[in-house]
């Protein structure tokens, strides 16, 4: 427990001195405020540029703003994650900064669950607060087809879940592979395939990303399934990395 705690305190301190929490804040935070706007003043942006009726052509609603962001938070969020948090493990690690802490009886276990812990909390409040901020820029500027707040915070919540899960699968790569970069990779890859195989419709429900799915179509179909399932791939993954921790030669 004493392990846990010093780890996590260290790992806030050293967030907040890297500008990790900045990082991510911005890499989350801002494409809420900015997609509204851009999608409101795109047929301004292309009146000069295409003959015709805008109107017709573009259709903008506030669920269309939502889902921009939500795309967003698929893409461009994820690497900027990815980029910010691919060394968290494997630095430390190579650098043998866990050399002290072990000799003085650490616990790796608890350094890997403070790890999971604080990233897992950190990106689930960013993306909430993205959600809450896009909801109220989309309803402002846009009338048509509006959601219900409920269903968006449904959606921020699946969004959260597999953040969890990306943040789990990059630290666990993190434990096997000495370059950051490679395991951000690899994440990234898993990424999109996982993004081709939740179109089958026998383990679509069963593949973390189908939370992105749902999220982007507000639904809550097999909703279930698919949380158990990611947040069970999430324990696998945290006890294969405590084990990799506690055998790996920290010396």
């Amino acid at each position: 427990m004493n392990t846990f705690k010093a780890y996590l305190k260290k790992e806030i301190i050293e967030s907040w001195r890297h500008y990790k929490y900045l990082i991510l804040l911005i890499g989350i935070v801002l494409f809420a405020i900015l997609d509204p706007i851009i999608l409101k003043l795109l047929p301004e942006m292309l009146k000069n540029e295409i003959n015709g009726d805008l109107a017709s052509l573009i259709q903008i609603d506030m669920k269309s703003a939502v889902q921009n962001y939500i795309k967003d938070l698929n893409q461009i969020s994820l690497l900027i994650v990815l980029l910010t948090l691919m060394g968290t493990l494997s630095e430390e690690v190579s650098s043998q900064k866990l050399v002290f802490p072990y000799s003085k009886g650490a616990n790796l276990s608890a350094i890997v669950i403070s790890k999971i812990l604080h990233y897992s909390v950190t990106l689930s409040i960013f993306i909430i607060t993205g959600f809450a901020i896009s909801y109220y820029y989309a309803t402002t500027l846009f009338h048509n087809n509006v959601i219900a707040f409920n269903k968006i915070l449904i959606s921020s919540i699946l969004m959260s879940i597999y953040y969890i899960f990306i943040i789990t699968l990059l630290i666990f790569l993190s434990s096997i592979l000495k370059k950051g970069i490679i395991a951000a990779l690899l994440v990234l890859i898993l990424h999109i395939v996982s993004s081709i195989l939740v179109n089958i419709d026998k383990i679509a429900k069963f593949i973390p990303y189908n939370l992105i799915s749902l999220a982007n179509s507000f639904s809550t179909e097999n909703i279930l399934t698919t949380i158990i399932s990611a947040m069970l791939y999430c324990i696998i993954l945290s006890i294969f990395t405590m084990k990799i921790m506690n055998k790996i030669e920290i010396i």
